[in-house]
């Protein structure tokens, strides 16, 4: 079993899984640098290849990325990533730098004491 190698971050995204020429439609729940986990459709699951190649809907743009199935339990399935462009990514790059930065606490001002 292979281990995770960067945090992942809590998501609800859409993702198009292409199968040959054939398309699916799944949910990214969790996402990091370097996989995601996903609740797949049965014929994904099934599936006796283990590679697919899928696109992250994000707000800033398409992640297109070629995915390695690691581990299946139930309906979720965890993927590496093995493959993806630069310019994908950077948008998820950008997408989990976002999202950290929206979980952090909000700064508070620190006043000085006068000397």
């Amino acid at each position: 079993m292979e281990r995770r190698v960067s945090p992942r971050t809590q998501t609800s995204i859409p993702i198009a899984v292409c199968r040959g020429k054939t398309r699916y439609l799944a949910r990214c729940v969790e996402l990091s640098q370097s996989g995601l986990l996903a609740i797949m459709p049965k014929g994904i699951r099934d599936s006796a290849f283990e590679y697919v190649s899928a696109n992250l809907l994000l707000d800033g743009g398409v992640v297109s990325v070629l995915l390695r199935r690691i581990r299946l339990k139930n309906e979720l399935v965890a993927y590496r990533i093995v493959d993806i462009d630069d310019k994908s990514q950077n948008l998820l790059t950008e997408y989990l730098f976002d999202q950290l930065y929206s979980t952090l606490p909000p700064r508070t001002k620190k006043t000085r004491a006068a000397a």
